[in-house]
């Protein structure tokens, strides 16, 4: 081999070598860049997980607080017919009572007649 032929077989060799570096080196920059996008994307997810859990636990609160003022509402409303019905048919024992009175003192009278 000529001079000329052995240094353009070196510069070949070294030209391969320098890209062999330069790929690996691309090779080492794209598994950082992996990496670091699957690091940033699973913080996203875990963020966004815990925001949607944050989210559904205000909403169960708030649904249970409605439902608490709903039980309330509906309690009180029941005590208030339950009072009413109790009045009225306090007054119907009345009546009731005072119609028995008045037919026992009544058959008193005409038994006492005759």
């Amino acid at each position: 081999m000529t001079a000329v032929t052995i240094e353009v077989v070196k510069g070949i060799k070294d030209v391969e070598k320098e890209a062999e570096k330069i790929v690996s080196e691309a090779r080492v920059q794209a598994d950082a860049l992996i990496r670091k996008a699957r690091e940033e994307s699973k913080s996203l997810i875990d963020k966004s997980e815990k925001g949607a859990k944050e989210e559904a636990e205000a909403q169960k609160k708030r649904i249970l607080q409605q439902a608490e003022e709903e039980v309330r509402k509906i309690q009180s409303e029941t005590g208030e017919e339950l009072e009413r019905i109790q009045k009225v048919s306090q007054g119907k024992i009345e009546e009731a009572a005072e119609l028995i009175i008045a037919r026992v003192v009544r058959k008193d009278a005409d038994i006492k007649d005759a």
